[in-house]
């Protein structure tokens, strides 16, 4: 549905005459929506079990969001509003996501499920990348937006083709099957790691939130087609594929912490080597490092989120705080790349955003533990504490 939509979105708009500015502030709206709903979207998929219903409504409102983006004028009240309220629905896909694979694999299972899961995400995005280039070629750029309502409407039918009984709504919680009452959510923030992922992931998001659009729009800068800026997000879905995949497992056989470190290893990398070539296509080939930290975080994160709340519940309140932080990298990173663009180039911008991903990873390799449990077991066998009851098949 979105994979591919901000960077046209600033493309359009700034060909419509809108300044780096402005552009900022339209991607942080987005931010600012995703921001102020996020912990109440975990929450409420802590509380509401119809997260089946849940999840396909806020499909269908982020579709019909970015529908009326060129059906309106182009003024920036109108289109920062829809922006902000596309935020908003989308707050609750990842807490609603994490909550589905829980509550369909279990914790023993969970990591594996939510690799193939990310994997399918980022295929996912390749095709809407590819039909982006093919409808910019042909229809034009508002084409785009036409087709994520479409695809929001697949997205909601999809997960109604859950069967509602394959879903353990206990465990989906993060509690497990011997428990029966969750802790207060005000419990999560007396865990210091807890507290210190969660700095962790707001520099990480911080410095590469603004990245991707700002990539597409300096690909235009060097010269590059509408399809080559495209192809920036198209080139780092293809690695998060394999990328994702691995990640599941080595969660499993490495720890959390030694794969997620490599997501925020390569995020400074990734971001200083833009400073260092000139060409639309070596642009293009460079945000392939994406796919790195990326194709690592969707999976690593839910691992982490799931292990510090493994038996006490609010597994996706917490999911909701780690997406907060998230969004607040969302909100600033894009106001501050906007700024840094318009009065300094792209050169010093990639420079600053370079230095907020290296305190990042030191903040999470110094202070950040290992989050797996010592006496977890090793082995994929089943543990029927941690399975639903229904008997659910895993293929």
């Amino acid at each position: 549905m979105v994979g591919v939509i901000l960077p046209v979105l600033n493309v359009s708009l700034k060909g419509l005459g809108w300044s780096y500015d402005a552009l900022g502030v339209a991607t942080a709206a987005t931010g600012l929506g995703t921001l102020l709903f996020q912990g109440l979207a975990g929450w409420l998929t802590d509380r509401i079990f119809r997260r089946r219903l849940l999840f396909a409504a806020m499909s269908f409102l982020t579709g019909a969001c970015f529908v009326a983006v060129p059906l309106i004028p182009h003024a920036a009240l109108p289109i920062d509003s829809l922006l902000f309220v596309s935020g908003a629905t989308q707050s609750f896909f990842a807490p609603l996501l994490g909550a589905l694979a829980l509550g369909l694999a279990g914790h023993k299972m969970l990591n594996r499920t939510m690799g193939a899961n990310q994997g399918w995400n980022h295929a996912g995005n390749i095709i809407a990348a590819l039909l982006a280039m093919a409808l910019i070629s042909t229809l034009g750029l508002n084409s785009v937006f036409y087709s994520v309502g479409v695809c929001s409407l697949f997205a909601a039918a999809s997960v109604l083709l859950i069967h509602e009984h394959d879903l353990d709504e206990k465990i989906a919680t993060g509690l497990t099957r011997d428990q029966d009452k969750q802790v207060k959510w005000t419990e999560l923030f007396r865990d210091r790691t807890v507290l210190l992922l969660f700095i962790s992931v707001f520099a990480f998001h911080l410095a590469n939130a603004p990245i991707l659009p700002t990539v597409a729009l300096y690909v235009k800068n060097l010269g590059g087609s509408d399809n080559l800026m495209t192809a920036t997000v198209l080139t780092a879905q293809i690695v998060m594929i394999p990328v994702a995949l691995a990640a599941g497992r080595l969660c499993d056989s490495w720890g959390r912490k030694p794969v997620m470190a490599a997501a925020f290893l390569a995020l400074p990398v990734r971001i200083l080597a833009y400073s260092l070539v000139s060409s639309p296509g070596s642009v293009v080939w460079l945000q392939g490092l994406d796919g790195i930290g990326a194709g690592i975080y969707g999976v690593a994160i839910v691992a982490m989120a799931a292990d510090l709340t493994r038996g006490k519940g609010r597994f996706n309140t917490l999911m909701g705080l780690f997406a907060t932080a998230l969004a607040i990298g969302g909100v600033a990173g894009p106001l501050l790349s906007g700024v840094l663009v318009q009065h300094f180039g792209f050169r010093v911008t990639f420079y600053a955003f370079a230095a907020l991903a290296a305190m990042g990873a030191a903040v999470f390799l110094m202070s950040v533990p290992e989050t797996r449990a010592a006496l977890q077991d090793r082995t994929f066998a089943t543990n029927t504490l941690d399975f639903p009851a229904q008997g659910t098949e895993l293929i």
